[in-house]
């Protein structure tokens, strides 16, 4: 029996399109242009899958995901949004009411089947293993200032069938990254009003990311800016003054190394976590890869000795994984979890996130450590929440600092702010 994918987009286009080629992957297709024709859909009959534009002429799709999850019987529809490339709010509200997991606009035709798949989990129609990891380690994010480089780099990579997000700041890739995982971050290390190397080492302090590759940019070479870059494990570099292709066949490059690192052993039909530093290969960021920049073109390889002594610096320790490990049922983790507001796709690892911000270890939370986590909870909870639902939920949280709803007053969190 044919899984059946409701496609709601405010465009004939993307609409006619979805569907030739859901059909020619065995998907049964409905289509509706707007929220009023999908809930009406969604009455009459059940779909393995919805793909829904965010911005729709009668409504927010935002709107639809949380009838969605009101409603037992579509609780668990997996979710594929749509969003344009500067949508990053949009993406992130999505993804906090439960949105599965994005695709931006423009978009490669081949990834949206291959994710089809992988939500519905149905299997490739070529009867070959299917390993739900190789579709998720197609997502490359290009953080860069100048929009005519940002699409002309984005254009290029999907050739290859690449989801593609573009940030104008590092501000707005970080949101992005705290939100879902990507498999490769092209950074230009000269970005006005950014530290390159710098904002690639919060990159590397978040839990999850020692899979991802990253691509240094370049205007020319500079000794210095590269040594940094790769004391911070920045894994190629590319000059910005090449041939766009040389820049598509890093990623290649990059993409196919961690594949091949990494074994691509995720169990056919479950849902992509994200690859936690603890299960990375020891070698994964080591500088004397091959792939180092060299002292003429920074995309040739060169060995680190060749650019400065503190390449030699040791790898850092990687982070702890991203969630607590199986067993923790019942834990008070698992109750700040519930209580926080966020889609299970990302509430664990976001607060996990901020309790090892705070210095807390979330295996072992307690209410008294709680309490001082409480502050980076509310921080990272403003990222996808308003500012009154996050209240609701910070004080929702902090009654678990006196052992339950039913506990004495709770901790006040102003006193415990971290500086």
């Amino acid at each position: 029996m044919k899984a059946r994918v409701l496609i709601v987009d405010d465009s004939a286009t993307v609409r006619a399109d979805m569907r030739g080629v859901l059909s020619a992957a065995g998907f049964g297709t409905t289509l509706c242009d707007s929220l009023g024709s999908a809930r009406k859909a969604l009455r009459e009959q059940d779909f393995e899958l919805l793909i829904l534009d965010m911005l729709l002429p009668d409504g927010d799709g935002v709107e639809l995901l949380e009838e969605l999850r009101r409603d037992a019987r579509t609780a668990n529809l997996p979710v594929l949004m749509l969003s344009t490339e500067a949508a990053v709010v949009q993406r992130l509200k999505g993804l906090s009411h439960g949105a599965n997991d994005y695709v931006g606009k423009p978009y490669d035709p081949a990834y949206v089947v291959r994710k089809a798949h992988e939500l519905t989990q149905v299997p490739e129609s070529d009867g070959t293993p299917r390993l739900v990891s190789a579709g998720r380690r197609r997502r490359v994010m290009v953080v860069d200032g100048r929009i005519d480089f940002r699409h002309r780099a984005a254009d290029a990579l999907r050739k290859d069938g690449h989801d593609v997000i573009i940030a104008e700041t590092g501000m707005d890739a970080m949101r992005l990254l705290e939100a879902q995982p990507v498999d490769c971050i092209l950074l230009d290390l000269e970005m006005p009003g950014l530290d390159g190397p710098e904002w690639v080492r919060s990159v590397r302090s978040l839990d999850g990311t020692a899979h991802v590759a990253v691509v240094g940019l370049t205007s020319g070479f500079d000794a210095k800016l590269i040594s940094e870059a790769l004391a911070v494990k920045v894994d190629a570099f590319c000059s910005k003054t090449e041939d766009i292709e040389v820049l598509r066949a890093q990623v290649r490059t990059e993409l196919r190394r961690r594949a091949e690192s990494e074994g691509l052993t995720t169990p056919s039909g479950s849902f992509p976590a994200v690859h936690s530093a603890a299960h990375a290969p020891a070698h994964a960021h080591s500088p004397t890869h091959a792939h180092a920049p060299t002292h003429a073109h920074p995309h040739h390889p060169v060995t680190p000795a060749a650019v400065s002594p503190s390449a030699h610096l040791p790898a850092a320790h990687a982070p702890a994984a991203a969630h607590p490990p199986a067993g923790h049922t019942g834990s008070l983790f698992d109750a700040v979890v519930a209580r926080c507001g966020l889609s299970p796709v990302i509430a664990p690892s976001t607060m996990t996130r901020a309790c090892r911000k705070a210095g807390v270890d979330p295996q072992l939370l307690t209410p008294v450590s709680l309490a001082r986590v409480l502050p980076t909870i509310r921080d990272m909870l403003s990222i996808f929440l308003d500012a009154q639902e996050v209240e609701r939920r910070v004080h929702s949280i902090q009654l678990l600092t006196q052992g339950g709803p039913s506990g004495a007053a709770p901790v006040d969190v102003r006193k415990t702010r971290s500086p």
